[in-house]
């Protein structure tokens, strides 16, 4: 009987850790794609202006390059290493992992839909700001 039901817990916790493994693997491959089209359409010389270097101003251009792109967290990992193996910033890097995964499309929309448009407008605008604050924390 109890080896019953450990067997019956074991199958059922294997089934929902591959339903997540196969719900996630889609954004890791859009992920992928967005680094692939990072590395292959932005020169590393030209990527290590924009978002290289110290500052303000790196840490505000990632926040505001992350936030329309349509990347969930899961998806938002392989394309900040593209860029921070682009060359840019740490605190740049931090900016765009913060601010991608706060704005998408779809989290806007049922936030509309839910919370109404005061808080849709509210939301990105705070993702943008905490994404720039956390930058410029971590270049302490």
């Amino acid at each position: 009987m109890a080896y019953s039901c450990a067997m019956e817990l074991l199958t059922q916790f294997a089934q929902n850790t591959l339903s997540v493994l196969l719900d996630a693997s889609l954004w890791l491959l859009v992920g992928l794609l967005f680094a692939g089209l990072i590395k292959a359409w932005i020169p590393d010389d030209l990527m290590s202006r924009w978002l290289g270097g110290e500052g303000v101003w790196p840490v505000t251009k990632a926040a505001i390059l992350g936030a329309p792109l349509p990347l969930c967290s899961c998806g938002v990992l392989p394309a900040a290493v593209g860029l921070r193996r682009g060359g840019a910033s740490k605190e740049a890097t931090l900016s765009f992992l913060i601010a991608t995964p706060e704005t998408g499309v779809d989290s806007i929309a049922v936030t509309y839909a839910l919370l109404g448009p005061f808080i849709a407008i509210y939301r990105p605008i705070a993702a943008i700001v905490s994404a720039i604050v956390t930058g410029m924390v971590a270049a302490l």
